[in-house]
């Protein structure tokens, strides 16, 4: 996720260069969050494995009585058992998740040797590649290999399985921008003590990319995706039936006036956001709530919708975010995330993390406790229980 960041504000840059444009995307128009911030209380950095320096990322989804938090680029402490310190995907369980976060305990998938390994699996043609060609003994700049950055973690309603959305990428030796994504996709999870499987890709290089955001709603899969537009952001949206979530053919997208269609170029934008964000109902409020980072800010915003596809509200800055403590050149936290799993008193409290660099491959993901207001003139329609998960 580190390089997802860099890559959004890198195609930032180029578009800014190459077209002279910074106009807006074409968003509905958006009326007052359904919402009153009544406190946010920064609970500090969270803590994982003793083998883990610095992960980014921080998706998260409760399945079989867990919270499965997922994060992209991993540094760890010494070696695993594969003789690197990187890992691309890593997971973390939140085993007491109803305690309070001063006393959550995480843990890691860990390899033989105890240090945290990666969980989503290469197929055998991309283990294959990347044992050809990312070899010790080949010149550093001559390697290349296939990598998965995770995405959200969304459960079945009987937890039967969870969907991983994932960006599968051929990474090379050329610093860091040296990645290609190749498309999106999601793997399906039945047995957490087994590796997800990996289905044909869905959403290849070319075609619409889904999976930065996702949520389940009365048996379908839903699913946001970000594209880049001058310095905007806009967010369009899919769904499939969640039991056939990974079948290319049965997913629609959202064009518009109530209506979706399987012709993806007639998707429009739901919203403004980032590349990362976390979308789930909230009951307090008896709405959906989105939360995201603001890009090239430190700080954090929400949305609020009577639908997952809205209309959506206008943003709500609720926080501003501790600074980078470090010259690397990124200058403001990303990777906001709220954890609707986690959420306390029906809803009213919310929990949020974001990550931020604090060193030489160093950084932290810190979490933040919202009390949530319901406005005085909010009212819940009669028939809003139709869209509640």
């Amino acid at each position: 996720m580190f390089f997802m960041c860099r890559s959004s504000i890198l195609s930032l840059v180029l578009a800014a260069v190459a077209t002279g444009l910074f106009s807006g995307c074409s968003v509905p128009a958006e009326t007052s969050p359904a919402v009153i911030i009544a406190g946010v209380r920064d609970l500090g950095p969270l803590h994982f494995d003793e083998s883990v320096r610095c992960r980014d990322g921080g998706y998260s989804g409760g399945w079989r009585g867990k919270a499965f938090w997922l994060f992209g680029d991993t540094v760890t402490t010494r070696p695993g058992t594969d003789g690197s310190n990187w890992r691309s995907n890593t997971i973390s369980i939140l085993t007491n998740p109803k305690s309070a976060p001063e006393s959550w305990c995480f843990r890691d998938y860990t390899d033989d040797s105890g240090v945290s390994r990666e969980v989503l699996p290469l197929l055998p043609e991309e283990a294959a590649y990347n044992h050809q060609h990312f070899s010790p003994q080949l010149p550093e700049k001559q390697r290349s290999r296939y990598s998965t950055w995770p995405g959200p973690l969304v459960a079945a309603p009987d937890d039967s399985r969870a969907w991983i959305f994932y960006t599968l990428l051929r990474c090379g030796s050329n610093g860091p921008w040296d990645f290609h994504p190749l498309g999106m996709s999601i793997a399906s999870w039945q047995d957490p003590d087994q590796p997800p499987e990996r289905p044909p890709l869905l959403f290849p290089a070319g075609d619409i990319q889904l999976g930065h955001g996702a949520l389940a709603v009365d048996g379908m899969l839903y699913a946001y995706g970000c594209r880049q537009e001058g310095f905007s952001w806009p967010i369009l949206l899919g769904r499939a039936p969640f039991d056939r979530a990974d079948k290319r053919e049965v997913w629609t997208f959202f064009c518009g006036n109530g209506t979706w269609s399987q012709d993806a170029s007639r998707a429009v934008p739901v919203m403004e956001a980032a590349p990362i964000l976390s979308v789930h109902y909230n009951r307090y409020l008896g709405c959906y709530l989105a939360i995201y980072s603001l890009q090239m800010q430190n700080r954090l915003a929400l949305r609020t919708a009577p639908a997952p596809e809205g209309p959506w509200s206008a943003p709500l800055v609720f926080a501003e975010t501790l600074k980078p403590e470090t010259e690397s050149g990124v200058t403001w936290s990303y990777a906001g995330c709220g954890h609707g799993e986690l959420a306390r008193d029906n809803g009213q409290i919310e929990y949020v993390s974001y990550y931020r660099t604090t060193g030489f491959f160093l950084g932290e993901i810190r979490l933040l406790e919202l009390t949530l207001e319901r406005p005085d003139d909010l009212v819940t329609a009669p028939d809003a229980s139709q869209n509640r998960p």
